[in-house]
């Protein structure tokens, strides 16, 4: 072997994306890696690129030899995620200032559900199906223009339903889009409407890709990587051996960010994105579940079970039949459920309880009840509180300020 073969076979050369290549690769990769690199190459959209290199990477060898190659590459992924980042903080900040009054949703009632799904997948009739409202059903596409409110009655409690326009891919981008993408990200709960006679892998790919689009991340726990700015110091990692990656990534990405003096801690395993995310004071996390519709549809048991078994571990899937009002009562329970909602009645000695509960968090303790009702000093005239319970074998209880509450309880407060 020649001195000059031996020399480009230890430095290679660049190519237009500054990425090594190796005139005669010093590793054994597969024609699907070599197939891939080739695509990866040819490919100019961003997004698209990062998803071909990240593809390319799951193909690399994984041996030493091949180390110095993955590693150019993961560079470069890093530097491409950084440059994807930086346009879409740019094109917020752009458009951050525009809207208008019409389609904007004031929450009313114990909790706010969106009800988010494709054009006609069924959004309209299931409301109209459990409210007084009439929304208009029509067997056009996007017959709901607007973000559009209705209340459904359960109970003693009222709790607002929002059918969010119909979407499609590129629904982020469009002004109607982020408008409606806007009031579901600060909503309480996402309903997930899917029709059951169209293709499921089709709506859940633009339903949960527009979703992420907008930085609204459904039943994920929120990122526990946490991001401190210093004065100086560099880049200081703690917890690396958390990261589900290549830690060179997360130095090459701030750098790419020009993040200079930042202390990064990986608590708990995370990724790349959980690492973006924590740097992003935009990203919404929102508790949802599927609501799959037309039950009754031609091949609907089948998607049924596909829904099922490509997304049942991740969302509760509630199937009903508007038409045919089949498991309605399940359905508006299921959202109840997804709201983290615990209703208490309270009671004046000598009476019965009143008849509207207040609405609280889950995991709500007397003291916060108490708060509620009595706005001002209550906490420090207080003596003690009853809890009447009646699926508990004590029905009455006397109990402290730090008592836990649970939905359905009846409260009596007691003061000096």
């Amino acid at each position: 072997m020649s001195n000059l073969h031996n020399e480009s076979l230890q430095k290679g050369h660049q190519d237009r994306n500054h990425v090594w290549v190796w005139p005669v690769l010093p590793t054994n990769v597969s024609p699907e890696f070599d197939k891939q690199r080739q695509i990866y190459e040819d490919t100019e959209d961003l997004v698209q690129r990062i998803a071909e290199l990240e593809k390319l990477l799951s193909l690399a060898p994984r041996h030493k030899g091949a180390e110095r190659m993955v590693g150019d590459y993961r560079k470069k992924l890093a530097q491409l995620k950084a440059k994807l980042e930086k346009q879409r903080e740019q094109e917020r900040a752009r458009k951050g200032g525009r809207g208008a009054e019409e389609g904007v949703v004031r929450k009313e009632g114990a909790g706010q559900v969106c009800l988010i799904g494709v054009t006609n997948s069924g959004k309209s009739t299931l409301i109209n199906a459990v409210t007084n409202a009439e929304l208009e059903v029509g067997d056009y596409p996007f017959t709901t223009p607007l973000p559009t409110p209705a209340m459904l009655t359960l109970e003693d409690i009222n709790i607002q339903l929002v059918e969010i326009p119909g979407l499609f891919e590129g629904s982020n981008e469009s002004g109607i889009g982020r408008q409606a993408l806007s009031v579901a990200r600060n909503t309480d709960c996402i309903a997930l409407v899917i029709d059951l006679s169209q293709d499921i892998e089709t709506q859940m790919s633009i339903i949960l890709g527009e979703l992420d689009s907008a930085r609204i991340r459904l039943n994920r726990e929120k990122t526990s990587v946490r991001i401190e700015r210093v004065g100086l110091g560099g880049h200081m990692i703690y917890g690396a051996q958390n990261f589900q990656g290549d830690i060179e990534e997360v130095k090459e990405y701030l750098k790419a960010c020009k993040i200079s003096n930042v202390i990064v801690r990986f608590q708990k395993p995370a990724t790349f994105q959980q690492l973006v995310d924590a740097m992003d004071a935009s990203v919404a996390y929102v508790r949802a579940l599927i609501i799959a519709t037309k039950g009754d549809a031609p091949g609907s048991e089948g998607r049924f079970e596909e829904l099922e078994e490509k997304y049942g571990e991740r969302f509760e899937i509630i199937p009903v039949s508007a038409e045919k009002r089949e498991n309605l009562d399940g359905m508006t329970w299921a959202l109840y459920d997804h709201l983290d909602i615990l209703r208490v009645y309270t009671k004046i000695p000598g009476k019965k309880r009143e008849d509207k509960p207040i609405v609280l968090p889950e995991g709500s303790i007397v003291e916060d009840a108490a708060a509620k009702v009595h706005k001002e000093l209550f906490v420090e005239r207080f003596r003690a509180a009853v809890i009447y319970r009646e699926k508990d074998k004590i029905k009455r209880r006397q109990v402290g300020l730090n008592y836990p509450l649970e939905d359905g309880d009846v409260l009596q407060l007691l003061h000096r």
